[in-house]
C-alpha cells in the first residue's frame, strides 16, 4: 500500500439518509472562535450544519485557496473495493454544504477541515451500504435517476449553471449520474431492506406506552394557553404633555366604545396603531413565558377569560387588551400521541440500524482512505472548547452516538 494511502476507522454518525439529504450531519463540528473567512460561492443542493461562528461579518472570498480548494479532485480519496470515491465528489459535496449555510443567512461558517472528514466518513458510509444493496440484486431505474437529476437540477438557475458547477468541481455528468445512483442504492436498502423490519419490532404500542410514561410530562405537557387581543396608540414617554393626552383621550373612548358592545376587532382596526390592527388586534395565542414588557404582562395575565383590560402605559404608548380565551394546561393523553410516537420510536431506531449496517460492512470491506494531510494542510488550533452538539427538538429526541 502506498505510502499516502492508510486505513482508519470511519467514525460513525446517525444516518437516516444519504449524506446530500442528511439535515443534521456532524453538528458537534461547530467551531465558535475560528478565524472568519468568506464561503465558497457555489450553488448548493442540500442543507448544511458544520459550521462556526461568523466573529466580524462575512466578506467576498479571498484569493488564498481554502483547505476545500486544495482537496485533490483528480484522484480517489477514498477506495473500497472496486469502487472509489473521487476528490471532486468530496469536493462538491462540501461544497454544496457551503452554500447552503450562506444561502440560509446563517451568521456561521464553515470549518473545512471538519467538513471534509465528515465529509467523507459519510461518504464512505454511503458507498459501503449501496454496495450492499447491490449485492442482494438492488436495482435504481434509468427512470429513477432521471428523475433525481432533474430535481437536483431543478435548484440552479439554469442545466447550464449546474453543468458548469460540476465542472468546477472536476465531474462529469455521468460521474453525478453515478452517484445519485449510489445515492438511490442507499435509500432503497434503508427503505426496502431495513426500515420494514425495524418497523415492525420497535414501533410497537408496547414500547410507545414505555416511552410516554417516561417521557410523557416532559413532552407531551401542553402550557396554560392565552388568545389575546390588543389596541394600541403609540407614543412616546417624552412626547408633549398636549399629545400624550390626546391619545390617552383616543383609547379611552375606544374602550368605552368596547364596553358599550361594538366589536373589539372593530374598534382596533379602526384606532389601533399596532401592526395587528390589520387582524382587529388579534394576536397568537401565547403561554405565560412569552417576552413582553412586565407592565404589560402583568395586565395581560390577570385577565379573565372575556375580560376588557383598563388602559396600561408603557414606553411605547397605551395599550388596551381583551382576553378572548383561555385554554388550561393538559397533558396529551397516550391515545392522543401513541402514533406520533411510534414514528419518534421508529425513526431513531432506524437510524441505529443503518449505523450497526454500515459499521459491519466497513469492517468487511476495509476502506482505504488517502491521506489528505500534504493536500489540505492540519486543521488550526483553537483554544475554544467544542460544545455540546446542538439538541433536538422535543419531537426529535437527540440520536445517539455522536461522531468524533
Amino acid at each position: 500500500m502506498p505510502d499516502s494511502w492508510r486505513k482508519e476507522t470511519v467514525t460513525l454518525t446517525n444516518h437516516a439518509n444519504p449524506p446530500h439529504l442528511e439535515r443534521r450531519f456532524a453538528r458537534h463540528l461547530v467551531r465558535r472562535r475560528l478565524a472568519v473567512r468568506a464561503v465558497v460561492p457555489l450553488v448548493a443542493l442540500m442543507l448544511a450544519a458544520v459550521c462556526v461562528a461568523c466573529l466580524g461579518g462575512c466578506g467576498q472570498r479571498v484569493a488564498e485557496p481554502t483547505p476545500l480548494d486544495k482537496i485533490p479532485r483528480d484522484l480517489p480519496v477514498v477506495r473500497i473495493g472496486d469502487k472509489e470515491i473521487s476528490g471532486a465528489w468530496l469536493f462538491n459535496w462540501c461544497a454544496m454544504q457551503e452554500l447552503l449555510v450562506e444561502r440560509g443567512g446563517s451568521p456561521l461558517q464553515v470549518d473545512e477541515h471538519s467538513l471534509i472528514k465528515a465529509g467523507r466518513n459519510l461518504l464512505t458510509k454511503l458507498v459501503v451500504i449501496a454496495m450492499e444493496a447491490e449485492r442482494r440484486g438492488i436495482e435504481v431505474s434509468e427512470e429513477e435517476l432521471q428523475e433525481k437529476l432533474a430535481q437536483e437540477m431543478s435548484v440552479y438557475e439554469s442545466t447550464q449553471a449546474w453543468l458548469d458547477q460540476l465542472d468546477r468541481s472536476g465531474m462529469s455528468r455521468e460521474d453525478r449520474k453515478e452517484q445519485i445512483r449510489l445515492e438511490e442504492l442507499f435509500n432503497k436498502y434503508r427503505d426496502d431492506v431495513v426500515a420494514p423490519k425495524v418497523r415492525q419490532e420497535k414501533a410497537t404500542d408496547e414500547l410507545a406506552r414505555q416511552f410516554y410514561d417516561t417521557h410523557g410530562k416532559e413532552l407531551f405537557e401542553e402550557e396554560k394557553q392565552f388568545h389575546v387581543y390588543h389596541l394600541m396608540r403609540s407614543v412616546a414617554r417624552d412626547a408633549p404633555e398636549s399629545e400624550r393626552q390626546r391619545e390617552l383621550e383616543v383609547i379611552n373612548k375606544a374602550r368605552e366604545r368596547i364596553e358599550s358592545g361594538e366589536s373589539f376587532e372593530d374598534v382596533a382596526r379602526e384606532l389601533s396603531t399596532d401592526v395587528s390592527a390589520i387582524k382587529g388586534g388579534e394576536m397568537q395565542w401565547m403561554s405565560e413565558d412569552v417576552p413582553m414588557l412586565p407592565e404589560l404582562k402583568e395586565t395581560v395575565f390577570a385577565l379573565e377569560e372575556g375580560q376588557l383590560s383598563d388602559v396600561v402605559e408603557s414606553a411605547h404608548g397605551y395599550h388596551l387588551f381583551w382576553m378572548a380565551e383561555v385554554k388550561p394546561s393538559r397533558m396529551r393523553t397516550f391515545e392522543e400521541t401513541k402514533e406520533e410516537i411510534k414514528e419518534r420510536i421508529f425513526r431513531e431506531a432506524l437510524k441505529r440500524a443503518m449505523e450497526n449496517t454500515a459499521a459491519q460492512l466497513l469492517q468487511q470491506y476495509e476502506p482505504q482512505f488517502l491521506d489528505l494531510k500534504p493536500y489540505i494542510g492540519e486543521p488550526p488550533t483553537t483554544d475554544a472548547p467544542a460544545p455540546e452538539p446542538i439538541a433536538a427538538a422535543p419531537s426529535e429526541p437527540a440520536a445517539a452516538g455522536q461522531p468524533e
